[in-house]
């Protein structure tokens, strides 16, 4: 059996070294495709007839409609998950009654605006990447940029602006499954009535948890499709690239979502 003698300094440095220029690499693409979409939306404000909306329709389609039914379901799901374990944990002090609270809050503010940009992250993210992938491998890209075509207004900017307005009717769509999968649990378990129960979430629900997960929903959804984007622009012109870039730009994304997240959620609970 061959033992596996440790790393020398000189190959961590080496390491690390590399790590650096990666991370480099990384930011200066990300600046070059920040200037592109700069641009673009820019042009789009100055001449919105410019914009190509038949294609802003086709990715509103493929990437609304087509994900309603994962994102309805998962809604749904994780309001039964988290009303169910709300009860049991409640249950033990003997206050169930705040178990709507806690279900309509965290759904609107965080849950659902969270699973929906992770579901279309792995979904919508990774079929820009890998379109805009395939279309560098087959030096479509190189002939548009060569006859002329301005890239981020024709394959950039028409998926940007499909994504910004899906995602938040997706995460209301996600809000209103997930409240109604935690009204089965309620209604079962608590012998609460439908009218007590979403009486008292409309109630608890206020215009800033609303305003919250909205807001989160465009930040996340401006993510997705630039990062899938700007890795589909950037992959290698093969098909190992292509796929590389897809599964980049789902990990990009959902680390990006968790951070971003995270900071929204500190300046919301600071403004409050």
């Amino acid at each position: 059996m061959k033992v596996r003698t440790p790393r020398s300094l000189r190959e961590l440095c080496l390491q690390i070294a590399e790590s650096s220029i990666a991370i480099a690499l990384e930011v200066c693409a990300f600046c070059t495709f920040f200037r592109q979409l700069r641009h673009a939306v820019f042009d789009a404000f100055r001449h919105p007839a410019r914009i190509k909306w038949r294609s802003v329709s086709y990715y509103m389609d493929s990437c609304g409609s087509d994900a309603m039914p994962i994102i309805g379901l998962l809604g749904f799901l994780i309001g039964v998950i988290l009303a169910f374990q709300a009860i049991v944990q409640l249950g033990r002090f003997g206050v169930e009654g705040y178990v709507v609270n806690l279900v309509g809050t965290v759904i609107v503010t965080e849950l659902a605006p969270l699973v929906t940009a992770v579901v279309l992250a792995g979904r919508t993210g990774s079929s820009f990447a890998a379109e805009l992938g395939s279309m560098k491998a087959d030096e479509e890209i190189d002939a548009m940029f060569t006859s002329g075509f301005d890239i981020g207004r024709y394959l950039i900017l028409p998926k940007f602006l499909a994504l910004i307005v899906i995602m938040p009717g997706l995460t209301i769509i996600s809000d209103a499954c997930g409240i109604i999968g935690g009204m089965a649990i309620v209604c079962t378990m608590l012998n609460t009535s439908v009218a007590e129960y979403l009486s008292k979430s409309f109630e608890i629900i206020q215009p800033i948890d609303l305003t919250q997960g909205l807001v989160k929903s465009i930040a996340f959804a401006m993510i997705v499709a630039s990062v899938g984007c700007m890795k589909g622009l950037n992959a290698e012109r093969n098909a190992q690239g292509v796929g590389s870039s897809a599964t980049s730009a789902v990990v990009t994304s959902i680390f990006l979502i968790v951070v971003v997240d995270a900071l929204l959620t500190s300046l919301f609970g600071l403004s409050v």
